[in-house]
């Protein structure tokens, strides 16, 4: 028998290689093994995708071991990979690298280590590169790669030859990643153990491991050869008594729901969807709930049918503070069935996840896009909530869009999926209309309370009574008394109008909690010389660096440099820096200055990038000990706080003037799901948006909550200017260090594109710089193309590729295909 294998180690320049399967291993292979395979003088991580008797007529090498009894990846799975290959338009070797965890990609390199270590003497005779390649060895064993660090790679290799040849040093194999399946023992959390009294970083990372793969725990072997130093951690933790070592039953319970009453909207989407669940069959439901209507029960429910059918769940959600709630719930319900998997988790936490879902131990995953990959078998229910979000769509490596790929995998796996939100995408909304999807609305809040009232604050009118207010001011020496109230009421550095203050003021005191939603991180956006006119912008990118307040520093929010805030200009020399707007750090200090009593926090990436941070604060929140919570776009997600009584948009015209044409969509949806988060408790709640375009037809659809006049207006705009989904896009996006290549570059990829071009077919545009310019230290030039249908538009990217990529490549240009893009930036 042979069978085909996808070589998945960090070799390059193999895709589909044979090999045959030797007697010890006949019958044990099938399609979706992780196996090891030679590869020239190395051996390395390949997927089967293929079992056959003569799969080809040459000499074969012998597949050399099995990694794990079951086959990682079940059959839809494996359509999955195909898909993603076939429609984003990559190598199927590239495919699985970009979605298989490093640690499961077992690879050997030739190690080397010292055989006879050289007296005194020969040592004084050595070169530098010699003594360096021996200094370097005497520490630990190091590869060819490790090595050629110290000098000329020419030399360093023959150097190498050279010692080997005289016994001074020896060749061994060395293996990285997890290697193979071994005993069946696990690690479970004991009732009532936290990790918070546990000090020792490799402790806290075997115990947080542990607790993440709830009661069905964590398999030793997985521990040991995924973390360094579990062995004893496990020791420690176990003498402890904060886990427990034992045998692992391999079990699958059902789930059974709640006994609750369904609204009789929920009970009609109920019932629309468990028919293709217990029929095994393939159904895309699109439910449109407004904010508040229960969702969330729905989808409990669902998975609670779809278990008792002996089949596995699917949840995805876009953030991963979202994936912590939702697996609040669902561990409630389900308990030690749920796992979770996101890339915030070490890799052997991600590890364990994946294995527990292997195993069976996990049979309902919940997961931000990446979860689609996880090798959790026969699924009997995807569940996508919060559909809309930008987030599902990955914006490196290879640009899939996870909810797309989450219908075609409903379709491999002969399942429902269920697309949630409170304002659906227009593309997801198009296909509910034309038959696609079956649409299924929750139009009232659960127990009929009542949606939050939205207010729109015109900021034209605010600025210009300040004005007057300050022209009174000089021209009198002071304003009439309700002026000073007035003055005394609004910041100067932070545009909060009259309404919003005195309502977070109203709210406070009667004991409510409050949302604060900018989209804007940092203190100031940008400092600027008053002298010379400078702004201090990124060295590596073309955008400003945004100045921190709490460590002084500037920071680029597209590469990540940083640096101390300087005193004096860098252009000019002189003292004329000065901060320029605002955002989440200064609007806090505000706050926190007009309402000293206020508990306030601020959730954006800063303050949640520590492990446990974003967890913490949302439950002082739902606590009730934090009265104002500020924070970027993370809040306006589908949390569900009963004590929050007023949502505030500091400015809704972030989003709407971004050069993109989703950008009325997203303001809508932002806006909606931001007042989504007030009056879901027994209080009514209230919505203050802050605008300078009052008027747009976005802002007035979210002030009345009305989805379905907002999409009707669009799709209008859409179908005139040929954009999704009345056409398909895709964006060619050329990159590299070099500007005048960059732009040749992508003047050919146009010129090749061209060719296929039809005024009422395809459509070419561009080349363009991207509307950032240079990021990372690299130049990005951008072409997009419109087509009716998706086949020319691939073809002519085909041929594209064909043509501009061999000189592309000389000249060190990347060229990356975005089929669908998402963000236009």
């Amino acid at each position: 028998m042979q069978a085909n294998i996808v070589i998945v180690g960090a070799t390059r320049g193999f895709e589909t290689l044979t090999y045959a399967i030797p007697p010890a291993l006949d019958g044990l292979i099938q399609p979706g093994h992780r196996v090891l395979a030679p590869l020239r003088s190395r051996k390395v991580t390949g997927l089967v995708t293929e079992v056959g008797e003569r799969l080809s007529p040459a000499q074969l090498k012998p597949i050399l071991e099995v990694l794990e009894p079951r086959p990682l990846f079940d059959r839809a799975h494996l359509q999955l990979m195909e898909f993603l290959a076939s429609y984003y338009m990559v190598s199927i070797a590239d495919a699985y690298r970009s979605v298989i965890p490093a640690v499961a990609r077992v690879e050997s390199r030739a190690a080397y280590t010292l055989a006879t270590p050289p007296n005194a003497l020969a040592r004084a005779a050595f070169t530098r590169i010699e003594r360096a390649i021996i200094e370097t060895i005497a520490k630990r064993a190091a590869t060819t790669r490790q090595l050629e660090k110290v000098g000329p790679p020419s030399e360093v290799r023959a150097t190498i030859a050279r010692f080997v040849a005289n016994g001074i040093l020896e060749r061994r194999d060395a293996t990285t990643g997890r290697h193979r399946d071994t005993a069946d023992v696990v690690a479970r959390l004991v009732a009532g153990a936290s990790i918070d009294g546990v000090r020792g970083s490799k402790q806290r990372e075997v115990l947080s491991a542990i607790a993440n793969a709830g009661a069905a725990g964590v398999r030793v072997e997985d521990l040991k050869t995924a973390i360094d130093g579990a062995s004893a951690a496990l020791k420690s933790l176990t003498h402890r008594g904060l886990i427990a070592i034992d045998a692992a039953p391999v079990t699958a319970h059902g789930g059974a729901a709640a006994q609750f009453d369904l609204t009789e909207e929920q009970q009609i989407a109920l019932e629309a969807v468990s028919p293709a669940i217990e029929q095994r069959r393939y159904q895309a439901f699109l439910l449109w709930g407004v904010t508040a209507s229960g969702k969330t029960e729905i989808y409990l429910n669902l998975a609670a049918r779809a278990l008792a059918a002996g089949r596995n769940v699917l949840i995805m959600v876009p953030e991963i503070a979202l994936a912590d709630e939702i697996v609040r719930s669902f561990r409630a319900r389900f308990g030690s069935l749920v796992g979770i998997a996101h890339s915030a988790q070490s890799v052997s936490e991600r590890w364990a996840s994946w294995m527990a879902a292997l195993g069976g131990q996990a049979r309902v995953m919940i997961g931000p896009r990446s979860v689609i990959f996880a090798p959790i078998h026969d699924i009997g229910l995807i569940v996508v909530d919060e559909e809309h979000d930008a987030s599902y769509k990955n914006e490196e490596g290879i640009y899939y869009h996870a909810r797309d790929l989450a219908v075609a995998l409903a379709g491999f796996s002969k399942c429902p999926v269920v697309l949630g939100s409170a304002t659906p995408s227009s593309e997801s909304y198009a296909n509910a209309r034309r038959g696609r999807y079956r649409l299924l609305s929750l139009s009232r809040r659960v127990n009929d309370r009542a949606m939050a009232s939205v207010e729109i604050v015109d900021m034209r009118r605010e600025v210009a009574d300040a004005r007057k207010l300050g022209a009174a001011k000089s021209t009198n020496g002071a304003g009439p008394a309700e002026s000073k109230s007035q003055a005394a009421e609004v910041p100067e550095t932070v545009p909060l109008s009259t309404t919003l203050v005195a309502a977070l003021r109203e709210n406070l005191a009667s004991g409510g909690q409050s949302m604060v939603f900018l989209n804007r991180r940092g203190f100031h956006n940008f400092l600027q010389c008053h002298i010379c006119g400078n702004v201090i912008a990124c060295p590596d990118c073309s955008v400003s660096m945004t100045f921190h307040m709490r460590d002084l520093s500037l920071r680029c929010h597209y590469c990540g440099n940083h640096t101390a805030a300087p005193d004096t200009c860098p252009e000019c020399k002189g003292y004329g820096l000065q901060g320029q707007g605002f955002g989440t750090e200064r609007l806090t200090q505000t706050l926190a200055e007009m309402m000293p009593a206020a508990r306030i926090e601020r959730m954006d990436s800063d303050t949640s990038s520590l492990r446990g941070a974003r967890a913490r604060m949302l439950a002082d929140l739902r606590a009730g000990e934090i009265d104002i919570l500020v924070g970027t776009q993370m809040i306006t997600k589908g949390f569900d706080f009963p004590g929050v009584t007023l949502a505030a948009v500091v400015n809704a015209d972030l989003a709407l003037n971004m050069p993109d044409f989703r950008s009325a969509e997203r303001t809508f949806q932002l806006l909606t799901q931001i007042a989504g988060r007030a009056g879901r408790g027994e209080r009514p709640g209230r919505v203050i948006i802050q605008t300078f375009a009052p008027n747009h037809y976005s802002v007035r659809a979210a002030k009345d909550q009305d989805y379905a006049r907002f999409m009707r207006r669009e799709l209008e705009l859409r179908r005139d200017l040929m954009y999704p989904p009345f056409a398909r896009l895709a964006m060619v996006r050329i990159e590299g260090a070099e500007p005048q290549l960059v732009q040749g570059a992508a003047e050919a990829v146009a010129k090749s594109l061209a060719k296929g071009s039809t005024p009422e077919g395809m459509r070419v545009l561009g080349p363009a710089p991207a509307p950032i310019e240079r990021i990372k230290q690299r130049y990005r030039w951008q072409v997009m193309l419109k087509s009716r249908e998706l086949k020319p538009l691939r073809a002519a990217i085909a041929a594209m590729r064909a043509e501009v990529g061999p000189s592309a490549e000389r000249d060190d240009i990347y060229l990356a295909i975005d089929i669908d893009p998402v963000r236009m930036l």
